[in-house]
């Protein structure tokens, strides 16, 4: 085989692998993170507050619940090292390696930061509740 065809084959391939790791990517499942913020100090009684986190990265959404409020963010940054949203009133960054949590509650006068840990969950189908 000459050089130029030893070459030619090596970026073909290294081109297919790159598209089979973006098709995987992007047709990935929605990955469920639950949370627990446990920060005692940003108010009164949410050392053990549960926060639910989906994230989509073929769909690049990311959304959260806190217990009967639902919010989903516009703002999205997605990378192999954390995960970061923002809404009008809410930011969240989680860092991949250690699955830590920072959420951060914006008002008029004032941001409350809470700090937690997340583990991966099972995203239910449409209609029934999370696990």
């Amino acid at each position: 085989m000459t050089r130029k065809a030893g070459w030619a084959t090596a970026i073909i391939v290294n081109t297919l692998l790159a598209a089979s790791v973006w098709t995987a990517d992007a047709s990935a499942q929605p990955q469920q993170l639950n949370c627990v913020l446990t920060d005692t100090e940003a108010k009164p009684g949410s050392e053990s507050r549960p926060i639910v986190v989906v994230l989509d990265e073929g769909a690049k959404t990311l959304s959260a619940k806190d217990g009967d409020q639902s919010y989903s963010f516009t703002t999205i940054s997605i990378s192999n090292v954390a995960i970061n949203g923002t809404n009008d009133s809410i930011s969240l960054g989680i860092d991949r390696s250690s699955l830590g949590i920072v959420w951060q509650q914006y008002a008029a006068d004032k941001v409350t930061t809470e700090f937690g840990h997340c583990q991966p969950g099972i995203v239910s189908p449409p209609g029934l509740p999370h696990k």
